[in-house]
């Protein structure tokens, strides 16, 4: 049991922007004025995902990987044009 008990509530504006690139996958996330970057490689990606079994076991990885082979096809698909 306290003797004082207090309450506040913050508000802060949280903006999460992901972009993909030529080098790999750019993670940027606003929390109010504060800006916090992360910079990954797309090789990068794929080995920590693999060694990451508890998060990626092989089901999930067949299936990203049948994801990102739709969205080559359609990212080909606009280049020919």
């Amino acid at each position: 049991m306290s003797i004082v008990d207090i309450t506040e509530e913050i508000v802060s504006d949280i903006d999460v922007h992901a972009e993909f690139n030529k080098d790999g996958m750019r993670i940027s996330v606003y929390v109010d004025e504060a800006e916090i970057t992360e910079h990954v490689d797309y090789d990068d990606m794929a080995y920590k995902m693999v060694q990451d079994v508890d998060k990626y076991p092989p089901e999930t990885l067949r299936w990203i990987r049948s994801g990102l082979a739709c969205m080559l096809d359609i990212l080909e698909e606009a280049e020919d044009e």
